[in-house]
């Protein structure tokens, strides 16, 4: 069995940054589309549908509800069958969450054309580069791989269980989020989702590197 070292320092360090991700994904939420509303978008937005309601947010409610209860028991029963082999697949996994959670940050402020003095999820168009250029939706795969991370690190029934719903409700989520998408950017977003997957990391990395091998024979012409 794993000897559970220093406890409370890793606990702060997964919660300080679970809180961190969430709120930037909350403020992305709050956004809906992580672009600024200029006067186009704007005349666009009152005939795009009314704010959202409580019914809204049951779904995200509920998979939040059920990785709090994941995150919580791994912490009660680390590691419950000794199974010291995916005890360490979750903490590597673990990387990956902190990966996929963090680069959004960076593409929005490096490529999303951010306004002096905005936050950084006020882009003011399409972000397709980076690792959005390879897939979608990495701020909600980070939830997903979390949501397994502590299934293996805890290996309860009831943490693993849990997995199922938390992990099909946030996957669920990307629809929603693709039609609003496509609803406010049109024809653009719906070429941009064509050419990347939705979370598929592995194709995404394939048609990446297609798309490099394109360029550079053109270039060579």
């Amino acid at each position: 069995m794993i000897k559970f070292k220093y406890s409370n320092l890793i606990i702060y360090i997964i919660v300080y940054n679970v809180y961190y991700i969430l709120g930037i994904i909350l403020k992305m939420g709050k956004n809906d589309i992580f672009v600024e509303k200029t006067d186009l978008i704007e005349e666009n937005l009152k005939s795009i549908k009314p704010k959202p309601s409580l019914k809204d947010f049951i779904p995200s409610i509920i998979y939040l509800s059920m990785l709090i209860t994941q995150f919580i028991l791994v912490f009660i029963y680390y590691n419950y069958y000794n199974l010291d082999f995916l005890a360490w697949i979750g903490w590597g996994t673990l990387i990956f969450f902190f990966v996929f959670g963090g680069l959004p940050r960076r593409d929005f402020k490096k490529y999303g054309r951010v306004e002096k003095g905005k936050n950084f999820i006020y882009t003011t168009v399409i972000v397709d580069k980076g690792i959005y250029s390879i897939i979608r939706h990495p701020q909600w795969l980070c939830w997903i791989i979390l949501s397994l991370t502590v299934s293996f690190m805890s290996q309860y029934f009831i943490t693993v269980i849990l997995a199922l719903p938390v992990c099909s409700l946030i996957y669920g989520e990307t629809f929603l989020l693709d039609k609003r998408l496509i609803k406010k950017f049109g024809d653009d977003y719906r070429e941009y989702k064509k050419k990347v997957p939705r979370m598929n990391l592995i194709l995404g990395i394939i048609r990446y590197l297609k798309n490099n091998k394109k360029y550079t024979k053109l270039e060579m012409l």
